[in-house]
């Protein structure tokens, strides 16, 4: 077995060593990686002169399309294993059943009397986060996409030929003029699609929506008593010390926001400059360690998004004090497990 897989690796960098001396490979002008998703087009408006942005109108990006794609992934996949329950679980309805049980498990031991309450949220932005990224590293995906003319401005600047050729330059809707997406000189790749998590206003929205939530369970548990660990009384029993720490508890909070949203979109964003340096350095086999990382890191981020939704509820319907330290002591040690 060993033995046929360094064959298969053999010939495959073989062949690769000769299409890349052929000049088939990639070229610095296919290295245009954006870090805000690109309108694939304007709802209501136009593009820009330069093709990356909307002029006027609501931009509807690729990374949109993406989301789109993944939740009609997901809802099809509600629809047709619940279509198809079965008593002993088989095939994929087994690894559904799997990941559910097994993060419901985790749960219920941060916090075993609210699961029910708050287990839904972390659990749909796990499975949409795993999709969405794993999705996102299947070959085409990102490579994929339109050609379209550059400014002339940036045309220019890029080496093109005159602006009035570049201007002039027809795009290519939907298909790529060149392997591997290369759309000439003066010209800008637009990919169809992109991962969600690349995007930092779809990773700001699911930040903004599970700090809100966990902000309301908080209020719901406790009342008006769940400003209680922010607002402390620099004269009572706990002092001026206490008081400040209170203030940095307010404001982690709201850090919470800003770490959700940039950790994933970091990670996820920061995988594909990698693949796609790696694969201009040399296309054929040089990438495929870097895609097993990032199946690695797109798996890991999008569980560490949903453990810090269910340890920060879980801390969150707990009342300040000693039942709340408990409970501290317990969700941590729930995560380190």
């Amino acid at each position: 077995m060993r033995n046929r897989i360094l064959t298969v690796l053999g010939v495959l960098a073989v062949i690769g060593a000769i299409m890349y001396f052929l000049g088939i490979r990639m070229t610095k002008d296919d290295l245009h990686i954006s870090a805000a998703a690109e309108p694939l087009l304007c709802i209501a408006g136009k593009l820009a002169d330069s093709g990356e942005t909307c002029a006027s109108g609501v931009p509807f990006t690729n990374a949109v399309l993406m989301t789109v794609l993944v939740d009609v992934i997901l809802i099809g996949i509600a629809f047709g294993i619940g279509q198809r329950l079965q008593a002993v679980p088989r095939g994929f309805q087994n690894i559904i059943e799997f990941l559910i049980e097994f993060f419901y498990d985790f749960a219920r031991g941060v916090d075993k009397k609210n699961v029910g309450k708050f287990f839904a949220l972390p659990m749909t932005i796990l499975f949409f986060f795993l999709f969405g990224n794993m999705l996102a590293l299947i070959p085409g995906v990102g490579s994929v996409g339109m050609c379209r003319p550059e400014a002339p401005a940036a045309a220019a600047e890029a080496g093109a030929a005159t602006t009035t050729e570049a201007a002039a330059a027809p795009a290519a809707p939907l298909l790529v003029q060149q392997f591997p997406a290369y759309c000439g000189k003066g010209n800008l790749f637009i990919p169809l699609l992109r991962a969600p998590a690349a995007d930092l206003n779809v990773t700001f929205a699911f930040a903004l929506v599970a700090v809100f939530m966990v902000e309301f369970w908080g209020f719901q548990a406790l009342g008006l008593g769940y400003l209680g660990k922010f607002f402390i009384n620099p004269f009572g029993k706990q002092g001026a010390i206490m008081t400040f720490v209170g203030i940095l508890e307010l404001f982690s909070e709201i850090m919470r926001i800003v770490a959700f949203a940039f950790r994933i979109f970091g990670n996820i964003f920061g995988g594909e400059v990698v693949l796609a340096v790696m694969t201009f350095l040399f296309a054929y086999l040089l990438p495929v360690p870097f895609y097993g990382l990032e199946v690695f890191v797109a798996f890991i981020q999008a569980v560490i998004f949903a453990v810090l939704t269910v340890v920060f509820a879980g801390l969150a319907v707990q009342a300040h004090g000693g039942d709340h330290e408990d409970h501290g002591h317990t969700a941590n040690e729930a995560v380190a497990h």
